[in-house]
């Protein structure tokens, strides 16, 4: 589908991914000003393409990623799905792992509590997972974990079927076509829960064969830990991750209630004043101005798909810091919804121009762009950066909104505890912008 057109009276902002099956692309409802996601796929003969559609459809929890409406459309099947403002957990660890970063395991065990309580909602509703693994997870703005993709999901009670799953976290009884039940998806769910914490998964595998022999014969093995609290994550991954079914726990939510005990609240406001406050390490100040004379490491623009800088926070960056850094960018154009793209700063006082698609006509990823922002940020181990309120412009989001969303991604970021990412300036154009930032602050 092209940008810019409607489905179902959807419009459509950009694609975010594709595959055998079909297509996924962001899209927002023009009276409700609410993100979706709509799926649309390749009509394969003696294929039920609406099974995670009514398999979805049947749970109700915030942990879950719930589908909203499916059918056939001018000839095309579709599901239309919530959006997660954020970023699934494959994503983070990829980032993380680049910089040999560790997740801190009270964090770890709060994701993978929010991870298990979705899937406790799933199986409560009748149907087992089959796929929980770090892609299929999502950390909002809030730092709530919720679970997606129900693409192999099957009814609770069914036979074990072709083998199916990503091979990286399959049960014994998947590889070996036996019968699955909710404790298929709580050996997943430990798999994914080692990987979080290690940044590896829980054997060491090259190929199918390696992956069937490691998951069916070799028993796992905990890593070193240098904690009590690590001892105790890694003891209920070990039960999690047991050959035998029955020697597993016996649902997520068990899982849950025992992380439980060491999960890592996020920080809280400290150090405030009229105009500043920190959330853990990071200081937010906040004031009014030109955001193209801060002297940070990073500058972030508001940017459009077309990277163009021609108004806005976008154009007052290219007046002062030169037409190069609009070239650069256009180099990466056209990009998605939620994209962030870096180049040089030319004239500016900073290191680098981060530019930001956060928003456009009701779709709304200013979370997703935020925890990108900032994880790049860390990556080029940059301390300081200069921050306008995303999305309040041509996105058309309210300003105390758009306050709350940036602020919430901000809490979240401080609670990985980052280590170089350290200052972060919101810089308002005028008098009642910062009073509502003011008002928003105040009120975390």
């Amino acid at each position: 589908m092209e940008r810019g057109s409607k489905f179902r009276g959807l419009v459509i902002h950009s694609i975010l991914g594709a595959g055998a099956m079909g297509e996924a692309y962001l899209a927002s409802h023009p009276v409700l000003r609410t993100s979706l996601v709509v799926k649309t796929f390749k009509v394969t003969p003696n294929v039920d393409i609406f099974s995670e559609a009514h398999l979805a459809a049947r749970v109700r929890s915030t942990n879950i990623v719930s589908a909203l409406d499916a059918g056939v459309e001018s000839g095309v099947a579709f599901v239309v799905q919530d959006y997660v403002d954020g970023i699934d957990l494959a994503e983070l660890l990829s980032r993380t792992n680049k910089m040999n970063w560790r997740l801190p395991i009270g964090v770890v065990a709060d994701l993978v509590c929010g991870a298990a309580r979705g899937r406790h909602a799933i199986h409560q509703a009748g149907v087992i997972h089959r796929d929980v693994k770090p892609a299929n997870l999502f950390m909002k703005g809030s730092g709530e974990c919720a679970v997606g993709d129900f693409g192999i999901a099957v009814s609770e009670g069914g036979n074990g079927g072709p083998t199916a799953g990503t091979p990286r976290f399959m049960a014994p009884e998947q590889w070996d076509n036996e019968m699955t039940d909710r404790r298929t998806d709580v050996y997943a769910l430990g798999g994914s829960a080692h990987m979080l914490a290690t940044g590896s998964p829980p054997f060491k595998a090259q190929n199918m064969i390696q992956h069937a022999h490691a998951h069916t014969t070799t028993n796992y093995r905990a890593p070193e830990t240098d904690s009590p609290e690590e001892a105790f994550f890694f003891s209920v991954v070990s039960k999690a991750l047991k050959k035998i079914p029955e020697e597993r726990q016996g649902s997520t939510e068990e899982i849950a209630k025992k992380l439980m005990m060491i999960v890592e609240p996020r920080p809280q406001l400290t150090d405030r004043t009229e105009r500043s406050a920190r959330f853990g390490d990071l200081t937010i100040a906040l004031s009014k101005g030109d955001i193209a004379k801060a002297r940070v490491d990073v500058i972030v623009s508001a940017a459009n798909w077309k990277l163009g800088m021609h108004v806005g926070v976008a154009g007052a960056l290219r007046k002062a810091g030169g037409d190069e850094i609009e070239e650069e960018a256009e180099k990466s154009a056209p990009a998605s919804m939620g994209d962030v793209v870096w180049t040089g700063a030319g004239k500016l006082n900073a290191q680098y121009v981060a530019h930001a698609i956060a928003a456009l006509g009701g779709a709304v990823c200013i979370q997703r762009c935020m925890f990108r922002i900032l994880l790049e940020a860390e990556e080029r181990k940059m301390q300081s950066m200069a921050l306008p309120a995303l999305g309040t412009g041509v996105g058309q989001v309210p300003m105390s909104l758009a306050a709350s969303q940036i602020l919430e991604a901000i809490q979240t970021f401080a609670w990985l505890k980052p280590q170089h990412v350290r200052n972060i300036h919101l810089i308002l154009f005028d008098d009642p912008a910062l009073a509502t930032w003011k008002s928003v602050l105040d009120s975390i």
